[in-house]
């Protein structure tokens, strides 16, 4: 047992260092890159295009990364991502004009798609009982990305502009590196390629719909992701404005703001998920979740004092840090084996969908209705996520044992029709 728990750790570790340099080279650039997109001509417009440009190469190809994960192994589609994502930072750097910029940022997209194959990763070398606690940890280390990445882009500004996007494409290099001599590949590879692993050319960018369309527990947990990243990237998009409009808040109050939210998550995913998961199971975690979620967003539409909202928005990240891996674990456990990185990808892609059209909804309804308004549509669509989640997964721990073949053997794929 203690062999088992070594052999799961150092790849669980590594994985997890792995997407908090990922994610420290994507804060590092991200507040930086209005002001350069600035520089090259754009406007408010063409700045949110850079954002949704980056965000649709993630939907479309997150899951076709994790379905060549399936077929070719995680670790040389991981490595080949990050250097993509170099190449990306370096042309963002070199961009003289918009359209290269567009350009570059839709080849970073295509390279930060690299989220489902490592939580493949984390499902190729846990237990079930250890799953929760290990897509807690790749959760921890995206949050402590976030809060590492804008500190040192702030402090590397005033050396030129451009310097942390040469710097956050050392950070990819280095990782690729990193990855390549010391994380060991876990998926074992089949000697005949199987139905999932077959995809070609157009048909990978369908793949996880495919396997979703066969599962419906996993469309089911699919559309709740999209429903719960619609509502928190909708909070995080008009937070800012809410807080100037009710308390005068700028730049460096709202940074403060979003720290503590990420420490609260980050508390959350590393440390306490995998506890609440094994005391409460994965699938009543995820309805707390979703209850708090929603709970902090009606609170947060309602408040007209700074300590309602902190305390809402406390609410909300426990519930953010218990959504997120839950959902991804849960997936890994009613996903054939041989297409973890496919359905897990498909989800992430998914959740890249949201990203960008919750912004876009939520300023519209900012700009057209009252401040508040958002976070109440955000909780609206949390309880809908909340009684899809119900019946999500129709299967439950039983004794420690979760009885994922129940829901496989009435499969069409399990039962051999492949149609």
């Amino acid at each position: 047992m203690q062999q088992q728990q070594v052999s799961e750790q150092t790849p669980l570790l590594l994985v997890a260092l792995t997407i908090l340099i990922d994610f420290t080279g994507f804060g590092l650039v991200l507040p930086l890159l209005p002001f350069w997109a600035e520089q090259a001509g754009a406007n408010a417009f063409n700045i949110g295009l850079l954002l949704t440009i980056y965000a649709l190469a993630q939907f479309l190809f997150t899951p076709v990364l994790g379905s060549l994960s399936d077929r070719y192994g995680r670790r040389p589609i991981i490595v080949i991502s990050l250097i993509i994502e170099a190449i990306s930072l370096a042309m963002t750097a070199l961009a003289s004009n918009l359209p290269l910029l567009y350009v570059a940022r839709f080849i970073g997209g295509l390279g930060a798609s690299n989220i489902g194959t490592a939580q493949a990763v984390v499902a190729d070398v846990t237990s079930q009982e250890r799953r929760a606690r290990g897509m807690g940890l790749v959760g921890a280390a995206i949050g402590a990305g976030f809060v590492i990445g804008p500190a040192l882009g702030g402090l590397l500004a005033p050396l030129g502009i451009t310097i942390p996007f040469w710097i956050a494409m050392g950070l990819a290099l280095s990782n690729a590196l990193l990855v390549t001599f010391f994380l060991p590949e876990t998926r074992a590879l089949p000697t005949e390629p199987s139905h999932f692993a077959m995809h070609t050319g157009p048909g990978l960018l369908i793949a996880g719909w495919r396997t979703a369309h066969r599962y419906p527990a996993i469309l089911r947990l699919v559309v709740i992701n999209l429903l719960y990243m619609l509502a928190f990237t909708a909070m995080e998009a008009v937070f800012a404005l809410f807080g100037q409009h009710y308390f005068g808040w700028g730049a460096a109050q709202i940074g403060y703001v979003f720290t503590y939210v990420g420490i609260i998550i980050v508390i959350m995913q590393g440390g306490l998920v995998g506890q609440l998961a094994r005391r409460l199971g994965e699938q009543r975690l995820l309805l707390c979740g979703l209850v708090l979620l929603g709970a902090g967003l009606f609170i947060l539409s309602f408040s007209t004092f700074a300590a309602t909202v902190l305390l809402a928005l406390g609410i909300l990240s426990i519930g953010d840090g218990a959504v997120t891996p839950m959902i991804s674990t849960l997936l890994s456990f009613i996903s054939p084996e041989n297409a973890q990185g496919e359905t897990l990808g498909l989800a992430q892609g998914v959740g890249s969908l949201g990203r960008v059209v919750g912004p876009l909804v939520a300023g519209m309804l900012y700009t057209l209705t009252k401040p508040g308004t958002p976070f109440l549509v955000g909780g609206m669509l949390s309880i809908v996520a909340f009684l899809l989640a119900i019946p999500a997964l129709p299967i439950a721990r039983s004794q420690g044992t979760i009885h994922v073949e129940e829901v496989r053997e009435h499969s069409p794929v399990h039962s051999g029709k492949l149609e």
